[in-house]
């Protein structure tokens, strides 16, 4: 089980929520997602992630509340835990220091894109 930290929303649908997940923040690099399930019974999704802390052992994650599974997931408070999480998965983002670079994201899209940021 890993122990919701933090939540705030960001709009009335959109949220942010850090995640005690030493494992995944060890090993996380940008481009890379975990899957996760609310509860036993529930749907896997997949979620980018956003940000993280090797040092702290924490991931963030920024949720839209668009179904049954995230607005599940939207009223866990800190201190709750979340089922099962999974990751860190995918293949990551190709990273080169290129110099003075611009990243450009809109909307949730913009998560992804933090990570990848502070990589280059």
């Amino acid at each position: 089980m890993n122990k919701i930290l933090e939540k705030e929303f960001i709009t009335p649908f959109v949220f942010r929520m850090k995640v005690e997940a030493p494992e995944i923040a060890k090993k996380r690099k940008a481009g890379q997602f975990i899957i996760l399930r609310t509860c036993d019974a529930g749907e896997r999704i997949p979620l980018t992630i956003a940000d993280g802390n090797a040092e702290e052992g924490w991931i963030e994650l920024v949720v839209q509340v668009v179904g049954k599974t995230t607005k599940a997931l939207s009223a866990l408070e800190p201190g709750q835990e979340i089922c099962d999480l999974a990751g860190p998965l995918g293949k990551p983002t190709h990273i080169e220091l290129f110099g003075t670079v611009v990243i450009v994201g809109g909307g949730i899209g913009i998560a992804p894109s933090y990570p990848i940021a502070q990589a280059m």
